[in-house]
């Protein structure tokens, strides 16, 4: 009876409209986002208090402010992040941020909703029907609605990835090159599909282009901060890169808990282990010819298992990736939601940014974190082992439409082998 009930739902959602699958992301959005905002109003921040909880508010607020003021950031008022970021924030200042939480909550959750909808509204072109389980999936997925519901930017920072993702498979290559450039200032963390969208490409002109596009994305939003800013504005690079003396590493990584444990690894050691991790990750996938989402699913992985300085929401840029995945295939699926577990008990075992001990502490507490970090990573890594014997449905269609020799458009559900959540190779 419940399989019959499963099979005539699936078969209901299969004959929806695009318009109608956006409208039910966008619900769906709206009540787990929503919820959360009003249990945090009512119940959470009471229960745990507000700066523990919003610790980073504080430091929206400040800059936000400073901006509107006519301040510069890093002189005016102490930043860590690039500069894009603040500029961001500013809307959900100008809203009322500045005196409810929820109203920044809210700002984040539009993000969080609208990657699930471009998620969607993009890759249908591959195939409708999984490409509308990603965007839910991901929409779903408790590192977006719980860090967007409870005031963390960590969604603005996976749509700055996403998006230039997204073009790449588009074969955007122009406007994708100008999203790296622009999430790069946002968060750094789109530079690390930069490899990747150099080596996919076909001539070195086309690679030339690539790189003057972020070169000038980078010398536009830099230079202005450099001559008013200087070494206050390169602060954050040192921060991010080779750290900085005056702080140690944040996060739940393993690295941080060993430092707890007494055993500091050096931050040039840590540095030199991720730039060799991901050389090998961008070789292997470019050596081995893999598609352009499994490439930057591989490098963003290893990323995330070897940097020191790592936040529980940043998972939900790989779990974004492996979604493509998830989507076809419930155990894989079930990977990228259990992996919450682990990462929200190294969070709790992890020292909070604001002064005090950890949410769960007692002697010897960095061991559990420890385990918790490694487990976190090793889920990571099976799970991206484990979809990298397959292709993706992107990746698929691609090479179908490739062989036909025709160009690329929208194809509905027409591949082959698609299979909604019913997915078993895992």
């Amino acid at each position: 009876m419940a399989e019959r009930r499963h099979g005539r739902f699936k078969e209901t959602v299969i004959s929806w409209s695009p318009l109608k699958k956006s409208l039910f992301i966008l619900a769906v959005g709206i009540i787990v986002y929503g919820t959360v905002i009003v249990l945090d109003s009512s119940v959470i921040s009471q229960l745990s208090g507000t700066e523990n909880m919003h610790s980073d508010i504080e430091a929206y607020r400040a800059r936000t402010s400073t901006i509107l003021g006519g301040g510069l950031l890093y002189t005016d008022v102490h930043t860590e992040t690039p500069p894009l970021i603040n500029y961001l924030l500013v809307p959900a200042q100008l809203l009322g941020g500045s005196d409810h939480i929820w109203v920044y909550s809210a700002y984040f959750s539009v993000f969080g909703i609208l990657s699930g909808l471009l998620m969607y509204l993009t890759l249908r072109r591959f195939d409708d029907s999984i490409a509308f389980a990603m965007g839910l999936l991901f929409i779903l997925s408790p590192f977006g609605f719980l860090e967007g519901g409870l005031a963390n930017d960590e969604t603005i920072v996976a749509f700055t990835v996403i998006v230039p993702a997204l073009l790449m498979v588009l074969e955007r290559s122009r406007f994708a090159s100008l999203a790296i450039g622009l999430g790069i200032w946002t968060k750094m963390w789109a530079i690390l599909l930069a490899p990747v969208h150099f080596l996919q490409l076909r001539s070195w002109k086309e690679r030339l282009l690539v790189i003057g596009i972020i070169a000038g994305v980078s010398i536009a939003v830099a230079t202005p901060f450099l001559l008013l800013a200087g070494d206050e504005f390169t602060w954050f690079l040192q921060y991010y890169f080779i750290g900085n003396s005056e702080r140690k590493n944040e996060g739940l990584s393993a690295h941080m808990f060993l430092e707890l444990g007494g055993l500091e690894i050096p931050n040039l050691v840590s540095l030199a282990v991720v730039l060799i991790g991901l050389l090998f990750a961008y070789l292997y996938a470019y050596k081995r010819g893999l598609g352009k989402w499994e490439s930057m699913t591989l490098a963003v992985v290893v990323f995330f298992a070897l940097y020191p300085k790592m936040h529980g929401g940043y998972y939900l840029i790989p779990v974004a990736f492996l979604l493509a995945w998830g989507a076809e295939n419930w155990k894989i699926a079930a990977r990228c939601f259990l992996l919450y577990i682990p990462v929200t008990l190294a969070v709790a075992l992890a020292p909070p940014m604001v002064p005090g001990d950890a949410l769960i502490h007692f002697e010897g507490s960095w061991i559990f974190g420890l385990v918790s970090a490694l487990a976190a990573s090793a889920m990571l890594l099976e799970a991206t082992y484990t979809v990298m014997k397959n292709r993706s449905f992107i990746t698929r269609a691609i090479e179908e439409e490739s062989s036909r020799g025709s160009p690329g458009g929208p194809m509905g559900s027409s591949i082959s082998g698609a299979a909604g959540l019913d997915g078993e190779n895992a």
